[in-house]
């Protein structure tokens, strides 16, 4: 701090990625089996997989945090009008507009 109360700083962009898991029942039907050369059912892992994401978006499913990680972003820039930076020494407000 200079002597009239002023900081200078460098703002960092940073990047938070949360990381959630869930489980969901894929019902074993048609759709994600195939039959094998030896005459059996087999699952279809592709159409399994894919079935399963679908089924994941279903407000229901219960998501929980894995883990959450930051980082500074990859990719620099300004500040956006609309974006605010926080500031741990403006006390009065905690932001820049």
């Amino acid at each position: 701090m200079d002597a009239i109360g002023k900081t200078y700083s460098i703002s960092l962009r940073l990047r938070r990625t949360t990381v959630e898991d869930g489980y969901v029942s894929v019902p074993l039907t048609s759709a994600i089996t195939k039959l094998a050369d030896d005459g059996t059912s087999r699952i279809d892992t592709d159409a399994f997989v894919q079935e399963a994401m679908r089924l994941s978006e279903d407000p229901r499913v219960e998501w929980r945090v894995e883990k959450v990680t930051t980082e500074g972003h990859p990719i620099q820039q300004p500040r956006p009008d609309d974006r605010t930076t926080f500031d741990p020494y403006d006390i009065e407000h905690n932001a820049i507009h």
